[in-house]
């Protein structure tokens, strides 16, 4: 494929946005996630003065799954073996936080 093939084939494919669309996007996903793990570590904090170790694993749950999750795809589309190893231990500190929420929650 030469030059003028793959230029025409990346305009078609990216018609419908633009490069700094899909570059805000990508920083707003980061800033979210950043914001997600200040929340979650707050919300760790707070589950700790009222005694509800409940509330903590809650919380590390849904972030460790958003940030495995979101690794996993970038690994997906990328082929980056660090984008999978994220990817691996994120949804395993997820699965285990929602493991030790029920555990803690049938107790």
């Amino acid at each position: 494929m030469n030059k003028e093939k793959i230029l025409a084939m990346r305009r078609k494919e990216n018609k419908d946005t633009d490069e700094r669309e899909i570059q805000v996007f990508a920083n707003a996903s980061k800033i979210g996630m950043a914001g997600g793990g200040v929340l979650a570590a707050i919300i760790v904090l707070f589950s700790r003065i009222v005694d509800k170790p409940l509330l903590g694993l809650s919380a590390w749950a849904v972030y460790f799954s958003m940030f495995g999750s979101r690794r996993l795809y970038q690994f997906i589309q990328n082929k980056e073996k660090t984008r999978l190893i994220q990817a691996i231990v994120g949804i395993t500190f997820g699965l285990a936080c929602f493991v030790g929420m029920i555990v803690l929650g049938l107790q």
